[in-house]
């Protein structure tokens, strides 16, 4: 089979799918609105020409690819009462074209949120003190656990001359596992928060943001600057729902090996869960109260 040829049975599996997921999508979601690839070339620099649909914008929730269902309303009432893959048919014993493809183009988004790293734009946008944890790369970040919760000692030198020490409130932002759920949901939590710290007169340090981070860095910083509450927003693990989701830890006057259990935890924060801007406001309610009350995590009464 020639490359003529081969390009021409790629195109034809793959619009014979997605038209197949489309029988049932919204109209927002019809294929007329599916946007083809971006043409590709091939290890001779030769432009190869695939334009095929994007399998990745099919909305799954309005979408149920269930050959004959019984009741289709009641189908599509928990399809959309529930995020996990619902209503995706099979072939035999194994899962159809289009559900399989779905899933390797999901897979593959979680992958790239955990393999890139935030902009330096973004960083240099939000005017946060840009650092990294002890880990030297990616690699050894993600192989090694421990070493994305502790600071070089000239990283530490670094924090402690720039930033402003015993603040009220510490707040710091890290990649952690998603990339993505950063770059995403940043920009609109971080002006709510800051908001919702100033309405409680709770002062502020400097903003930090540390590369390569796990959760417990945030105690390492609290080390450094001793501020009474220290916040931090990381990117969550991404899964094949969403690569997006970011989380909050919440500590008060916390230290390197406190217990887990002493963490205040807001997840889901992305547009699907909680909006950044409201997950922002709340988070300032909390933090007054871990201040009022001098407690966080278990022993905090939310």
């Amino acid at each position: 089979m020639n490359q003529q040829q081969l390009e021409q049975v790629v195109r034809s599996v793959v619009q014979e799918l997605v038209t197949e997921t489309m029988v049932t999508a919204k109209p927002e979601v019809a294929a007329g609105s599916i946007k083809p690839v971006d043409k590709k070339t091939d290890n001779t620099g030769s432009e190869i020409n695939i334009d095929v649909p994007d399998i990745s914008a099919v909305n799954l929730i309005e979408t149920l690819l269930v050959e004959n269902p019984v009741n289709r309303d009641a189908y599509m009432e928990l399809k959309r009462a529930n995020p996990a893959r619902l209503g995706v048919g099979r072939a035999g014993p194994r899962q159809n074209t289009a559900t399989l493809l779905r899933f390797r183009a999901d897979h593959a988004a979680s992958m790239d949120s955990v393999l890139n790293d935030v902009p330096e734009k973004t960083i240099e946008e939000l005017g946060f003190l840009s650092v990294k944890s002890a880990a030297e790369n990616k690699a050894v970040y993600l192989m090694d656990p421990g070493i994305g919760r502790v600071f070089e000692p000239d990283t530490a030198k670094l924090i402690k001359e720039k930033c402003k020490n015993a603040p009220k409130v510490q707040i710091i932002v890290s990649d952690g596992l998603s990339s993505i759920s950063v770059e995403n949901n940043i920009r609109d939590v971080i002006p709510a928060l800051l908001q919702g710290l100033k309405v409680n007169n709770m002062e502020v340090g400097t903003n930090i943001f540390v590369k390569f981070g796990r959760v417990g860095i945030m105690d390492a910083v609290t080390e450094i600057l001793n501020p009474e509450v220290t916040i931090l927003f990381i990117g969550e693990r991404p899964g094949l729902v969403t690569n997006e989701s970011l989380s909050c830890y919440m500590t008060y006057k916390g230290y390197p090996g406190m217990p887990e259990n002493m963490r205040t935890v807001v997840s889901n924060i992305y547009k699907e869960g909680t909006s950044p801007s409201e997950a922002g406001a709340h988070i300032a309610g909390i933090a007054k109260k871990m201040i009022d009350n001098k407690a966080s995590g278990m022993d905090l009464k939310l």
